[in-house]
């Protein structure tokens, strides 16, 4: 039912949406079933590409940018079986992007080293615990090479160090307590040493866990915070400009998103609750309204659609949002500047429709 504005003879006049900022310019075919987009410079030639992990038929999407908002898709991938997460870092320090792929069908990650020419190597395999998730990235032992860690479905997380070459060895294993498919990596406690964020969720028990680095690639301590509320995506930024790093969460309760403000010793503010659209999944942050302040973009898997929510001159969240339909099912989103513009775009992808829509953004007239 739509909401009238009168309630009893009462006239309610909600706040306007958020400015029209984004139109779809572009639908781009990717494999089957699309589970995560990246957007980097794979081939450095200043345009913003995408890949997309396609865990229906085990392939990769190389979408390389031509700077106007259209792409040039390569050759198919074919990695290990059931991707579903990817980061990109140049693991072998030869000045290329390297691409690092799950397999949850092959309990093993995906080396693919980029070779220039618009070109990546064979897969090399990494044997990881049983069915990897989610993959993060970040110097954990700060010796100038690129570690990750590896969520598994069976409530841990591994940490694997990176060597020369491209080669990894596996580190430290810690418990999450609940399975993992998103996290974050970024100093919460100022110590000078990357920690990581956790989203962990099941059906009797969820949190964000919080795992504090020492710098040597462990993480002997931890903490958990946002209990039971469901979170399932994070992503992070400086969100009130005051030097630290937040957090910003989806929820599988109630379709919330959580805000929770840092303290800057490793503990956060209580959260604050706000809304998108049905079955918000995967995050991206940016200032896509152009009042130097990080707004949220979310995908709505249920809903079929991606909601923009801005932030108030006071910080707060805007309600209503504006919401951009999509194709059906869209559980990845990011963002890039697509069209050389110096503006933020958004990509998002459609699983049930093998798609990645693109929608640039325009200038908002102040």
């Amino acid at each position: 039912m739509l909401f009238s504005g009168q309630i009893y003879g009462c006239d309610l006049k909600l706040p306007d949406p958020p400015p029209d900022v984004f139109s779809k310019v572009n639908s781009v075919a990717v494999g089957m079933g699309p589970t995560f987009l990246v957007s980097a410079d794979l081939n450095l030639d200043g345009e913003a590409d995408l890949v997309s992990a396609n865990s229906g038929d085990h392939t990769l999407s190389i979408l390389f940018g031509r700077g106007n908002g259209s792409f040039l898709s390569g050759p198919p991938l074919p990695v290990p079986l059931e991707p579903s997460a990817l980061v990109i870092a140049d693991v072998n320090r030869d000045g290329w992007p390297d691409i690092i792929a799950n397999s949850k069908g092959t309990d093993s990650l995906g080396i693919l080293l980029g070779k220039g020419q618009n070109t990546f190597s064979q897969p090399l395999r990494v044997e990881t615990g049983q069915v990897p998730l989610f993959i993060i990235t970040g110097d954990f032992n700060e010796d100038g090479l690129p570690d990750v860690a590896v969520t598994l479905t069976f409530s841990k997380m591994e940490i694997y160090l990176g060597k020369v070459g491209g080669k990894f060895i596996k580190g430290e294993t810690y418990k999450t307590g609940s399975r993992s498919f998103s996290g974050v990596s970024g100093d919460f406690n100022r110590d000078g040493h990357l920690d990581i964020a956790l989203a962990v969720h099941s059906s009797n028990a969820s949190s964000i866990r919080l795992y504090f680095g020492q710098g040597d690639g462990t993480f002997p301590t931890s903490g958990k915070v946002a209990k039971g509320l469901g979170c399932l995506a994070l992503a992070q930024g400086d969100m009130n400009a005051d030097g630290l790093i937040d957090l910003i969460a989806t929820s599988a309760i109630g379709d919330n998103l959580y805000y929770l403000e840092s303290n800057g010793d490793g503990t956060f503010k209580r959260e604050i609750a706000f809304s998108g659209a049905g079955g918000p999944i995967a995050l991206a942050l940016g200032d896509f309204d152009g009042d130097k302040q990080i707004d949220v973009t979310v995908a709505n898997s249920r809903s079929s659609s991606f909601s923009l929510i801005i932030r108030n001159p006071n910080g707060s969240f805007h309600f209503p949002v504006r919401d951009y339909v999509t194709g059906g099912t869209p559980l990845t989103l990011t963002t890039g500047d697509f069209n050389n513009d110096g503006l933020s775009d958004i990509a998002i992808a459609s699983n049930s429709e093998a798609t990645a829509d693109i929608f640039l953004r325009r200038r908002v007239m102040k």
